[in-house]
């Protein structure tokens, strides 16, 4: 049989072990909460888009959420991890039916045209079904 070492705390010490291991939690979560709190507006817009481009079923009502062209050429980066360009966003709504779909004015900026997240992803499905 082998020999197992074995560590002997009293409770004191075991109460102290913990206490400094829920500190390190709860500061772990503060800082994680933090960074979301001060999360750019269309950072989480995006964040959200990606998510519903992955999961439909992660919003409920996609077409009370909206996003600009700049967070669609943002949904996947270049090889270098810049948004697509421009040129890249006017034919994807050429080919994708993006451009006959209904859009709104941007609350935020003015003459930005937005689209629903429904939209978007039917779009996108089309585009990825095309490469």
């Amino acid at each position: 049989m082998k020999a197992m070492q074995a560590l002997v705390l009293t409770s004191a010490q075991l109460r102290e072990m913990l206490t400094q291991a829920a500190k390190q939690g709860a500061a772990l979560a503060v800082q994680e909460l933090r960074t979301e709190l001060h999360q750019a507006p269309e950072d989480a817009t995006l964040q959200k888009l990606r998510c519903y481009l992955t999961d439909p079923a992660s919003i409920s009502n996609p077409h009370d959420h909206w996003a600009h062209s700049e967070l669609i050429r943002r949904i996947q980066a270049t090889a270098r991890g810049k948004p697509k360009s421009m040129a890249w966003f006017m034919r994807f709504q050429r080919e994708t039916g993006l451009a006959g779909c209904p859009t709104r004015q941007s609350p935020a900026y003015g003459r930005r045209r937005e689209w629903t997240f429904a939209d978007i992803k039917l779009a996108w499905d089309a585009y990825c079904r095309r490469r």
